[in-house]
């Protein structure tokens, strides 16, 4: 695709058309980029070189001129390709501006406008290494790959300030770097670190309306699960494949749970994570779209100790029995870590219906 736009460039800026009053020779660059470990190629310009460029004043360029009323309209790609090349032959001797993608984002309106008149003479710094980015008009080129905590932090200032250029660019050219299963797992924690609008724009209209109804709202308690089908959906991948078995404990009802409101998730690495308010259907969507071999183990009895043990009794209602003690409300989250940790799962009545999975908890656990 790269090479295609190349091409089209170098047609569109060699082949003999109008250049209205200015001079025909140009040392426009090809776009692409540039990659350097060296310091002065890697250095942003000043503010005030990028200030200088855009005070700069250019000609504006008409479509409707009269150099081109003997031929035919002309189309909307011409008219936008016409423009690009008639600024960039203005400037063909002005020094190009090297600016964070960062500081792009957040340009807006007529500054953002300006901006891209002069896009021949301005290159957007990779936010995490010594790369940059061509601009073509409101184009910039290339794909490239970003950590995906950079990514939302770019993409909600582009959303704030209103520039669709930026977040057509990240929606569309950006792949977020690979995220390990930890990072995947613990992104599940945080439901408020972003806003819910911010998330709802990367995720597609068509995706929206699969996974939360109709309305297509994200609720605030479903922002960290959205989060992470937005990183799947941009097509990102957890790092190592042989990592990817995920267990899943909940209870079979809530009434009388007492405690946090946690759900146990355990890891083929045998790592036991507490994750917050976790919207469980939601959840197992989106790690399955990930890749992971994600089970659900639904408990109505835990087993504790010879004496002890929950189980759900009648109206769905949890209850704690000591002996012949019987009393209302059960703490399902510290009472089934100390089961999975103690092995003592296969204790529990639920087992030969969930016999295959909570095996292999217990040869994670074991190892």
């Amino acid at each position: 695709m790269l090479i295609k736009i190349f091409f089209l460039i170098i047609c569109i800026f060699f082949s003999p058309v109008f250049s209205q009053d200015l001079d025909d020779d140009s040392n426009f660059g090809s776009p692409g980029q540039v990659e350097s470990e060296d310091d002065e190629e890697c250095r942003l310009s000043k503010d005030f070189e990028l200030i200088q460029l855009l005070n700069l004043k250019l000609k504006k360029f008409n479509p409707t001129s009269k150099e081109f009323e003997q031929g035919p309209p002309l189309t909307d790609g011409e008219v936008k390709h016409k423009a690009i090349r008639y600024y960039s032959l203005q400037l063909k001797n002005e020094k190009s501006v090297k600016i964070d993608i960062d500081t792009f984002a957040s340009l807006g309106g007529a500054t953002l406008s300006s901006l891209l008149d002069r896009s021949s003479k301005v290159l957007l710094k990779h936010p995490e290494k010594c790369q940059f980015f061509a601009l073509f008009g409101d184009q910039i080129l290339g794909y490239y790959e970003i950590s995906f905590d950079k990514i939302l932090r770019l993409y909600a200032t582009a959303v704030n300030k209103e520039n669709k250029i930026a977040q057509e660019f990240i929606r569309t050219q950006i792949i977020p770097s690979p995220m390990t299963l930890d990072l995947a797992i613990k992104s599940l924690y945080d439901d408020y670190g972003y806003q819910q609008n911010i998330i709802e724009s990367l995720l597609p209209q068509e995706v929206r309306t699969l996974f939360f109804g109709e309305n297509s709202m994200v609720s605030v308690a479903d922002v960290a699960e959205s989060k992470l089908l937005a990183f799947s959906l941009l097509g990102g991948r957890i790092e190592d494949s042989s990592k990817k078995e995920l267990f899943l404990f909940v209870p079979y009802s809530k009434k009388g749970l007492l405690g946090s409101n946690e759900t146990i998730v355990i890891s083929s690495t045998s790592k036991v994570y507490e994750v917050p308010l976790l919207n469980v259907p939601l959840a197992l969507n989106v790690l399955r779209s990930l890749g992971f071999n994600a089970k659900i183990i639904i408990l109505k009895h835990v087993y504790i100790d010879n004496i002890s043990y929950c189980k759900v009794g009648e109206g769905g209602l949890w209850y704690h029995y000591r002996g012949r003690e019987k009393k209302v409300g059960c703490d399902f989250l510290s009472n089934t870590i100390k089961s999975i940790k103690d092995q003592t799962l296969n204790s529990s009545e639920d087992y030969t219906t969930f016999r295959e999975s909570i095996d292999r908890v217990n040869q994670i656990i074991n190892k």
